[in-house]
């Protein structure tokens, strides 16, 4: 009788585990669907403020100075952070980004707020877990754009521009970066001395951190957007087009 009772027990809880179990895999299947879908980027119109092609025409008419700059991005953190901004006292020169598509749209309301919403969508994904959009605008504002790519110094020149604000864009890139860094993987202790006392002599410890040297490898989004202004008179304008980390 007791052995009955004991095997009745022993089952009650193994089918309790497999139910957790259950439950616990149907929790992570759940979330795993649901992360996807809010990584499924949603597309989203966008109609205010409108458009104003006769501002971009004329934008886009022949002129006579030049834009000229230079796509870059700087890694922090031993290569772990491209794009981030690297501590106060580090002025080591940022590392130059070949074959970058870089574009300019006449600086109307209507491009402008398109890239402020994505923006504004990255910053609300590092906080919280949003649904991930794309924005799309009126259509004839992507018929005034002028394309340029980046050299393998990152250069780029735009010319026979005429004065007037300007959307400079860089398309976002995957940078992968490569490091080493120090890995604590344990403790232990050993003797640092010893206090004599009339009672004898006490063992004083001393904490030992272990570590090791690890490689890593990240692969980090970087973006760039700026409105920048071109001036009166024949000029040249010189953009540095910081790449930074996509929030």
């Amino acid at each position: 009788m007791h052995v009955q009772q004991t095997l009745r027990i022993m089952a009650t809880i193994l089918a309790g585990m497999l139910l957790a179990s259950c439950a616990s895999e149907m929790r992570r299947a759940e979330n795993k669907a649901h992360n996807q879908q809010l990584d499924t980027p949603v597309i989203v119109k966008v109609t205010t403020p409108p458009f104003d092609e006769a501002y971009a025409k004329a934008a886009m008419a022949k002129g006579s100075s030049t834009i000229k700059g230079v796509v870059f991005h700087k890694i922090a953190n031993g290569g772990k952070d491209a794009g981030r901004d690297a501590g106060l006292l580090n002025f080591a020169s940022g590392t130059p980004m070949p074959n970058v598509r870089v574009y300019l749209f006449p600086a109307t309301e209507h491009i402008k707020e398109i890239f402020r919403l994505e923006d504004e969508n990255r910053a609300q994904r590092v906080w919280r877990k949003v649904q991930l959009k794309s924005f799309d605008g009126d259509p004839r504002a992507y018929k005034y754009v002028l394309i340029a790519k980046t050299d393998s110094n990152g250069l780029f020149e735009f010319t026979e521009m005429r004065p007037g604000n300007y959307l400079l864009v860089a398309e976002n890139m995957f940078i992968t970066s490569n490091g080493q860094e120090t890995i604590p993987v344990g403790t232990s202790y050993e003797t640092a001395g010893y206090v004599v006392s009339r009672y004898g002599a006490t063992e004083i410890p001393r904490m030992v951190v272990h570590t090791e040297e690890r490689h890593f490898r990240v692969k980090t989004e970087v973006s760039f957007n700026k409105v920048i202004n071109v001036p009166a008179n024949n000029t040249v304008v010189k953009v540095e087009a910081r790449m930074r980390l996509v929030r």
